[in-house]
């Protein structure tokens, strides 16, 4: 009984690992598990992007407040360079060649002024970007993010269908060896009866047989065909008779 149950166990198995319902199965389970790893990788690769991300807007932040504290500075020299411009003037017969470099001066600072005016536009249109950037990052993680959620609700979903699965088959292997049992019991039936039935097949031969000779030992034995009487002879004496009375 213990063989038949563990062959019917292994056929079973094999049968559920070839039959379609389970290769859909164990299908939609490898392909929920590539899913939640694939979502996990794609989580991981984000939140490194964002934070490489993060530190180019801090880098690209930094280098605007320098940016803009050279401007600033710039600025302060061009005020105070003009100032001097109009000292200068006002001095202009006490040193010409001061008020040519100081010009020099100003104009240099001008254009280091424009140039830094137009690094800030660029640092500030990088950094717009960046922060775009940063941005889409953030809804591709949070995608990412549902999309493991989901991957894991759906594998946590197979699974509990894996595991009443299961249970449905460790019934359904229990109700095979009840029946495997019982077919034993009936079969162990069976042939009890059809050895009460061979016993009775030969009392039923055993009674005829005695029946048949007791009919032919209740049939009468054949009578012989009666003689035929004998006519008495007149003309002989009688034999006997009454007697004669006598004289006294």
């Amino acid at each position: 009984m213990a063989a038949d149950s563990e062959s019917g166990s292994g056929t079973k198995q094999a049968s559920d690992a070839h039959s379609p319902i389970g290769a859909i199965k164990w299908g939609l389970i490898a392909i929920l598990a590539v899913l939640s790893i694939y979502g996990l990788q794609a989580k991981t690769s984000a939140e490194a992007q964002l934070a490489a991300v993060r530190g180019e807007v801090d880098s690209l932040r930094k280098q605007v407040d320098d940016a803009a504290d050279a401007r600033k500075a710039s600025q302060d020299e061009i005020a105070r360079l003009k100032t001097a411009q109009a000292d200068a003037l006002r001095q202009v017969e006490e040193g010409k060649a001061d008020v040519s470099t100081a010009m020099s001066k100003v104009s240099e600072l001008d254009a280091k002024s424009q140039a830094l005016d137009k690094q800030v536009k660029d640092l500030k249109t990088k950094l717009a970007a960046a922060e775009t950037g940063a941005a889409s990052l953030k809804s591709k993680l949070a995608a990412a993010e549902a999309q493991t959620s989901k991957a894991n609700a759906a594998l946590e979903a197979a699974n509990k269908a894996k595991a009443d699965l299961e249970k449905t088959k460790a019934a359904a292997d229990s109700a095979k060896a009840n029946a495997e049992k019982e077919r034993a019991d009936a079969q162990a039936s069976i042939a009890s009866l059809q050895k009460q039935i061979e016993s009775l097949k030969s009392e039923l031969a055993t009674a005829r047989k005695d029946l048949a000779a007791a009919k032919a030992g209740a049939q009468p034995a054949p009578q012989p065909p009666p003689a035929e009487a004998t006519k008495p002879d007149t003309n002989s004496a009688p034999t006997g008779g009454p007697a004669q009375p006598t004289t006294p």
